[in-house]
């Protein structure tokens, strides 16, 4: 990863709009920005000087991962105090803050400790650079997906009548571990029968039946990296609406990956999988946005959804995951992960999307 490119575009666009400073401290901001891993740091960033601050369980390992930014060890003082006596007089100084990563109280006390010129709020200064990955990024969020579909195809082994959904996430989540994952992206919904119109519910004891939906939505993290993925599978013949519904679900996944390209807007690719299941008499049982970006987070810019109409860049690593809900029925996902590329989209996915009857 190229943390000395990435800090130096935050620089030119501190430049253009004439910040001396930069406090970073969202965490998967200050990973992006200098490599540090652990779980508390602050960038403090200058033109001329750059430290990162954290504590001193960190003294060790911030050392091995950092090499642009100096190490400023926090020891006895409170974080506030270290950041003053680190950058300064900053009275004549307009320093950035993230917005969306500081509360009102920890604004007052910079106010209070390290007067400055000026405290300006940003956004998406950093999350607009993640973004548009490099291909090592692109490499890990492959393996992380690998991984995720490793466990599922594994998993069509273990799916029979009477497991409970819990059981079905602990195996998923269990073999990610055996292939590497550092951990899980989120929470896994596994979710049978009925339970699978819930988008996002969470697994319970509920014991799987014949003839029912096996919804699975799970991913990993490799090398900070998160994988998304959801396959839908039936135990036993669903009957012919539900087969209905899969088709029309895997169709609009594969018009949106043939369709999704540099230059449409949010809105645009959504529609292009919206108006398939609107054309098949479903549009109230799409409910949500068809994906997001994926990276260090697992929900990122950009979107695809009806109210994102920003445009889509080569580089973004976006799900495509139609889905069509009944309640109290039962509901059909599928999702797969996909880099938008110059020349349209490259779906990172390697496991089957075709109906499987267990």
């Amino acid at each position: 990863m190229n943390y000395a490119q990435r800090t130096q575009a935050v620089l030119r666009k501190m430049e253009q709009e004439n910040a001396d400073w930069f406090f970073v401290t969202n965490p998967f901001n200050v990973r992006y920005l200098s490599g540090f891993t652990g779980s508390h740091g602050v960038l403090l960033i200058h033109p001329e000087r750059r430290f990162i601050l954290t504590d001193g369980r960190y003294s060790e390992q911030v050392q091995r991962e950092v090499t642009e930014y100096e190490a400023v060890i926090q020891g006895n003082r409170q974080e506030i105090e270290a950041i003053r006596d680190t950058v300064g007089d900053l009275s004549s100084d307009r320093v950035w803050i993230e917005s969306e990563n500081c509360t009102v109280a920890r604004l007052e006390e910079l106010h209070a400790t390290v007067p400055a010129r000026a405290y300006v709020g940003q956004k998406n200064v950093v999350e607009a650079l993640r973004a548009v990955k490099e291909e090592a990024e692109i490499e890990a969020i492959r393996q992380a997906l690998r991984v995720a579909e490793q466990a599922f195809e594994k998993a069509l082994g273990f799916i029979r009548e009477g497991i409970t959904e819990r059981e079905l996430a602990h195996f998923l989540e269990d073999e990610m571990w055996k292939g590497g994952a550092a951990k899980e992206s989120f929470d896994s919904l596994i979710l049978f029968g009925p339970n699978s119109s819930l988008c996002h519910g969470k697994p319970s004891d509920r014991r799987l039946k014949r003839g029912e939906v096996v919804l699975m939505d799970f991913g990993c993290v490799i090398d900070g990296y998160c994988s998304d993925i959801t396959r839908t599978v039936f135990l036993g013949d669903p009957g012919d609406s539900f087969k209905s519904l899969y088709q029309c679900v895997y169709q609009a996944n594969a018009r949106a990956a043939e369709a999704i390209r540099p230059g449409i807007t949010g809105v645009q690719g959504d529609e292009f999988a919206r108006d398939v299941i609107r054309q098949a008499g479903h549009a109230d049982l799409f409910v949500h946005g068809l994906g997001h970006g994926v990276g260090l987070e697992i929900h990122e810019a950009p979107r695809l959804s009806p109210l994102y109409d920003k445009e889509i860049q080569a580089g973004n690593v976006v799900t495509i995951e139609p889905g069509v809900y009944i309640p109290g029925s039962g509901g059909i996902r599928i999702e797969d992960m996909a880099v938008v590329r110059e020349d349209g989209c490259e779906v990172l996915n390697q496991t089957s999307k075709e109906m499987i009857v267990l």
